[in-house]
């Protein structure tokens, strides 16, 4: 394991030579607009009754953003659509994505809407030792967890478009 380990170490130079070629300021530049427009295009799909696809979490704009968009998609009833089933339909397609509560439950549950109240009921229901798949099912009807998408270097517009596609096949 570590002959692997080192042996893999001139990537990183090579990957900072780079990075130093290309130039961090230009690399900043174009993931900023593959966001932006990934936001702006996520926001504007609307249910038939109205109802906006997806909760977007953290800034709407690119003020105060990086590359990084968390979200859970909704249906028409404006319910949770599981974030397992979009991240395992996106990988289908061929879309990286990642789902889960990102090893921050504390800030996922709050952000989720759930109370201490609903995750005091689960953990004292349920044994002392429960699993994920437990306390998803206690907490009937909310989400556990949200979905990422990540742009960076190797983002390009079509990886984008191609995920916003992918998302335009959940509305209803």
């Amino acid at each position: 394991m570590a002959l692997r380990i080192f042996g893999s170490l001139p990537a990183v130079d090579i990957g900072l030579e780079f990075i130093e070629q290309i130039g961090q300021d230009l690399i900043h530049r174009r993931v900023h607009a593959l966001t932006g427009w990934l936001i702006a295009a996520l926001l504007a799909l609307r249910h038939s009754i109205g109802r906006p696809l997806v909760t977007l979490y953290g800034p709407a704009d690119m003020r105060a953003r990086g590359g990084t968009v968390t979200l859970n998609f909704r249906d028409p009833a404006g319910a949770f659509i599981d974030h397992q089933t979009i991240e395992a339909s996106a990988g289908e397609r061929g879309i990286s994505i990642r789902s889960g509560c990102f090893c921050n439950p504390g800030a996922g549950e709050l952000a989720m809407g759930i109370s201490p109240a609903e995750m005091s009921a689960c953990f004292t229901r349920l044994s002392d030792r429960i699993t994920y798949d437990d306390f998803r099912r206690c907490i009937d009807g909310k989400s556990t967890g949200a979905v990422r998408v990540s742009m960076g270097l190797a983002t390009n517009f079509a990886d984008v478009h191609a995920f916003v596609a992918f998302a335009r096949e959940f509305l209803a």
